[in-house]
């Protein structure tokens, strides 16, 4: 009998205790206002477990839960997705904190404000910028996930898009436009770039058909947004390469204050001694920046910026040596440098913001200030010998010299100074109309600017090369010649005044009771297929269709030159729905057409000849843009997110183009609007979770660029067996016959015809916190030619570029979700990540340089990049 009891006990007990241990748990879904968004389904995961729950009509959902650390999902279209982990106590009830989908409803129409989009650039989507293995900051993420966008050196942080230069690409910080150091002539100078990656929360970029919001550029837009502090977040970086930390915060009465500090700390030296120059590298670079917000009262809020960066180099090299040629003619150049060169960037970027936002008007006035004070200075002297190798592998003397073909020297001086002072002065407005329409929706953007440039420049810079058919020092006058001469002090003094007006217009088109289906092939237990339909009705689906149109006008005086430019672009979003999870769900689809004119008045740069004086009748570069594009997403895999994948074909036809010449990362133009070009091509994205909760890119970039020189000829000559004479090889080099020869369309510095880019994440199964970051990247040959500023001759190819990054990172404070921390708790994270740049060790060539032999041959000798290198790293977050 007693044992029947505790049986009977036990019994009772069991699912007693099981339902106690179940958590009531209370949670909502809003929009930005606070109101309850309906038919939103949340999901609870827990290890292999999914639990589900759907809101109800005022957006608020209950679900049992047992104790545990959960992902929690919720998803209200393709676009707009929240993942957050929480930890559900050990307690009878517990209310969850709101999920805020950052979009509003009014009567029934679907306002979205998501950060997909903004001002017309597409977002790229999130992923730990710190953890991946770059050497180029959030510049090389351009590289490796946006077709169009190229660069074939990792020791800087300009890219080119689409066929234009370094120079052509718009950069602003939360709406601050950014400026970058102007004397920088090669990547191991330049230090790094602007924009701090521990502070950045969004990624806005378009490579061509942007708004006439954004200023005069040719070619892109990147916007970077920094974070919002919520909370103390502390962040800290050690590498071999540098250290860096940041700090963020909210604070005062009300959170009203809020503050992001960062620091960064990089010496480059491990990173340079891999490069074929040998010799002592002492690159010192360091920067600090801060943003701040205060927020005076429901309308106003106050923003400020303040940037300093310290990039100085010193390099003393001692010798060099490069092997090149083919495997039957086989060559090797060896120099041997005394000197060294001493190179220093001061720059500061002060900037504020006054910003005003109602229902009716939103407005933000900027005021910058960017100062940059530039020293270049070098004595290097080279002295080289060209030697031929042996190339028969049955003799002894295989690769060793079996002929000194040529020996010479050069010696290179300079001393630069440049000081820029640029101050900025512009406000940018948007006008929210009520239309009669409830489903449209019009708004207008409006703005006007100042930027005034002061430029002061001294250069003294020669060049000496002692070899055959250069320097002879028995001439007449008893002078050394030199080979190129720079003496002169400029000063440029320019104002230029801009404004521009957009419209934005979108319509809603409302359909009910849309008949949805799928259908399945099922097989049954005898091996007969079957197909399955599964219908549904979508109460409400919205098409939508927007159109952006516009005028920018600017003004600059230094050349007297003013222009207006006309741009559009026209938007369409079916509605389509796909099977997902058990429902149905939309599909996000995008067609795309985008227009109009954008001219890019010159800089300081744009204006200088290559003798250093200043063309004041350089006028704007000019082209027209045509861009014809598309996204579409779709769901595979049985993933929660959709995969997206986007193309974009574009031709833009250029005008009265500054040609120019690009060596290692300097860009030295023409100073001449002398040029007719164009661009064309294909640019293919695909990114998504190919590993769950991992986002990974492809991107594919098919590009044709040519120019034609309009005024530029030259002649071929024949003997008297009219052969065409090639000096310094043909035997008879007799002038008895000319024909003049118009070059036409030639390939410009940047014409890539093939680029692809990947970006893959992936974790080892089981094991979550260890993973695994590659990077790799292709850039078909590039065009070159020899250095006497005749661009017709630059119809030589250099190597392709190729680059593979692979990067592992284990957290060492990972938990799976159901299990708990018991020390480090305020930790985040603490990562140790092992990198290994240039994987494949390619040698990857970044130039030329032209050498000649007593003979009178040239040699075009390749700069290499730089070798395989390791580095380790500790990320540390709380």
């Amino acid at each position: 009998m007693r044992n029947r009891i505790l049986v009977c006990l036990f019994l009772v007990f069991v699912p007693l205790t099981t339902i106690w241990s179940q958590v009531q748990v209370k949670g909502s879904v809003v929009d930005k206002r606070k109101a309850g968004l309906e038919h939103i389904r949340v999901f609870f995961l827990l290890e292999k477990d999914t639990l589900v729950v759907e809101t109800d009509k005022k957006g608020q959902f209950t679900i049992e839960l047992a104790p545990a650390k959960y992902g929690m999902i919720a998803q209200f279209d393709a676009d707009n997705e929240f993942r957050k982990n929480v930890q559900i106590p050990d307690a009878l009830s517990h209310t969850l904190e709101p999920i805020v989908f950052d979009l509003e409803i009014i009567d029934g129409v679907v306002i979205k404000t998501t950060k997909e989009n903004l001002n017309g650039l597409d977002r790229i989507p999130p992923i730990d910028l710190q953890k991946l293995p770059s050497t180029r900051g959030v510049e090389g993420i351009l590289v490796l996930t946006q077709a169009g966008v190229n660069s074939n050196n990792e020791l800087t942080s300009n890219y080119n898009v689409r066929g234009g230069n370094y120079d052509e690409n718009l950069v602003y910080v939360d709406g601050f436009l950014i400026n970058r150091p102007f004397l920088t002539r090669s990547g191991q100078q330049e230090g790094m770039s602007f924009i701090n990656s521990a502070l950045v929360q969004d990624i806005y970029f378009s490579s061509g058909g942007f708004q006439s919001m954004y200023g005069d550029k040719l070619s892109s837009v990147l916007d970077i947004r920094y974070r919002k502090p919520d909370s103390l977040r502390v962040s800290a970086m050690a590498s071999l390469l540098g250290v860096e930390a940041h700090i963020e915060d909210k604070v005062g009465k009300h959170d009203r204050f809020q503050y992001l500090f960062g620091a960064r700390y990089r010496a480059n030296g491990y990173l340079l001694n891999s490069l074929p120059t040998k010799g002592n590298y002492n690159p010192i670079f360091w920067d600090a920046q801060a943003v701040t917000n205060y927020t005076i009262n429901e309308h106003w809020s106050w923003t400020m910026l303040g940037h300093v960066s310290s990039n100085k180099y010193q390099f003393a090299p001692q010798t060099s040596k490069t092997d090149f040629g083919t495997a039957n003619q086989a060559y090797a150049f060896n120099i041997y440098f005394e000197g060294q060169e001493v190179t220093q960037f001061l720059t500061s970027t002060v900037g504020t913001s006054l910003n005003y936002s109602s229902k009716k008007y939103e407005g933000r006035t900027f005021f910058t200030y960017f100062r940059s004070d530039e020293r270049e200075t070098f004595d290097i002297l080279g002295e080289y010998y060209i030697n031929e190798l042996e190339t028969d592998p049955s003799k002894e003397s295989f690769g060793d010299s079996i002929a000194v073909l040529g020996v010479g020297g050069f010696l290179n001086h300079a001393r630069n100074k440049l000081n820029a002072d640029i101050i900025s002065i512009y406000h940018d407005g948007i006008v929210h109309f009520t239309p009669k329409n409830k489903n449209a929706q019009h708004e207008l953007k409006v703005g006007a600017g100042i930027q005034i440039d002061h430029f002061v420049d001294q250069l003294s810079e020669w060049k000496l090369i002692d070899s055959a058919g250069y320097s002879q020092v028995d001439n007449q006058t008893a002078e050394v010649d030199l080979y190129e001469t720079i003496k002169s002090n400029l000063q440029l003094d320019n104002q230029r005044y801009s404004a521009y007006v957009q419209d934005h217009w979108e319509w809603k088109k409302e359909r009910r009771n849309i008949p949805v289906s799928k259908t399945f092939e099922v097989t049954d237990s005898l091996g007969k297929i079957h197909e399955h339909v599964v219908r549904d009705t979508i109460e409400l689906g919205r098409s939508s269709l927007t159109l952006d149109y516009g005028l920018r006008g600017t003004y600059t005086t230094f050349n007297s030159d003013g222009f207006v430019t006309p741009r559009m672009t026209l938007s369409y979003f079916p509605v389509k729905y796909v099977y997902q999870n058990g429902r149905f769900v939309r599909r996000g689809i995008r067609y795309r057409v985008s227009s109009g004119l954008y001219y890019q008045p010159p800089f300081y740069r744009e204006f200088r000849t290559f003798d250093g004086q200043i063309n004041p009748g350089v006028k704007s570069q000019k082209s027209a843009h045509f861009v014809l594009g598309m996204d579409y997403s779709f769901f595979m895999w049985k993933r929660e997110s959709p995969f997206k994948f986007s193309a974009e074909a574009y031709y833009k036809y250029l005008w009265d183009v500054n040609p120019y010449e690009v060596d290692n990362v300097r860009t030295r133009y023409f100073a001449n609007n002398n040029a007719v070009g164009y661009a064309t091509g294909l640019d293919l994205n695909l990114n998504g979770e190919f590993v769950p909760g991992l986002m990974s890119f492809f991107k594919l970039g098919l590009l044709s660029t040519k120019e034609d020189i309009k005024d530029d000829y030259y002649y071929n000559y024949y003997n008297a067996a009219g052969e065409k004479i090639i000096f310094g090889y043909s035997e008879d080099q007799k002038v008895v016959d000319s024909v003049r020869v118009n070059p036409g369309y030639i390939r410009r510095p940047t014409d890539q015809h093939v680029t692809v880019g990947v970006l893959f994440q992936d974790h080892m199964p089981g094991v979550e916190q260890l993973t695994c970051q590659v990077g790799i990247t292709y850039g078909s040959r590039l065009p070159y030619g020899p250095p006497d500023h005749s661009r017709y001759k630059d119809t030589l190819t250099m190597k392709s570029y190729f680059r593979v990054d692979m990067g592992m990172s284990y957290d060492i404070l990972y938990r799976k979700p159901g299990k708990t921390r018991n020390f480090l708790k305020k930790m985040e994270s603490a990562i140790i990540s092992f990198e290994v740049f240039n994987l494949l060790g390619v040698n990857n060539v970044l130039s030329k340089q032209w050498i000649q032999d007593v003979s009178g041959k040239y040699y075009s000798i390749p700069n290499y990049l730089t070798q395989r290198r390791f580095n380790l790293k500790l990320i540390v977050r709380f």
